[in-house]
């Protein structure tokens, strides 16, 4: 009980942390004109459903893609957050779920999605602002692999996980009218069949 209630406020925390950012600014500089959550897309999901079906999907092929031969192929066994469900079975799931769809689901597109890239969007149009954004995302993911791995391995997932960030933005802008919700739910159910994957040891 201890250990999910400690996960519970380090979610939190992560939450406010990457939202704290995106509310400054827009208390800033956009109060007057669009509420806080709809401003960073917390709103209701106008788009093609073919569009967002097909994204999703892709992203989840290139999930599968990764876990069963980039990623082993890439890093050491232990090196991802995932690996610490391992050959939990379903006691992983409550903490899996806490980590995977609102600490690292929520609080990245949040930070990612919503604040960066539609900044960046509104100032270098599209195609600039979320390759930006995408870079930067794969920048801050695969700058701790630089660590445990070659570099060329490192940079490799830097591009791999660079490349999901460009698809979810845009799977936000071009897909979803705006809305992260759609991103949000892909990227935590990623996570979340990632993380019980390797607690039933399925890889």
């Amino acid at each position: 009980m201890m250990n999910i209630l400690s996960k519970l406020l380090e979610v939190l925390l992560q939450v406010v942390v990457f939202s704290l950012i995106p509310f400054i600014w827009w208390f800033v500089t956009a109060r007057r004109k669009e509420p806080f959550l709809s401003w960073i897309g917390l709103k209701a999901v106008r788009g093609s459903w073919l569009a967002i079906s097909g994204c999703i999907l892709f992203f989840f092929l290139l999930c599968v893609i990764s876990q069963l031969w980039w990623i082993p192929s890439l890093l050491p066994a232990d090196a991802t957050v995932q690996s610490t469900y391992a050959g939990m079975g379903w006691s992983a799931l409550p903490s899996a779920f806490l980590f995977g769809v609102i600490q690292t689901g929520l609080s990245e597109e949040i930070l990612f999605r919503g604040f960066l890239g539609k900044r960046l969007i509104v100032r270098f149009g599209f195609a600039v602002g979320n390759l930006i954004q995408g870079a930067l995302f794969g920048l801050l993911h695969g700058a701790m692999f630089f660590l445990v791995t070659t570099p060329l391995k490192a940079a490799v997932i830097t591009v791999i996980t660079g490349f999901s960030g460009w698809l979810l933005g845009w799977l936000t802008e071009k897909g979803s009218g705006g809305s992260i919700i759609p991103g949000w739910l892909i990227h935590g159910a990623g996570n979340l069949i990632l993380s019980m994957v390797q607690a039933f040891g399925w890889l």
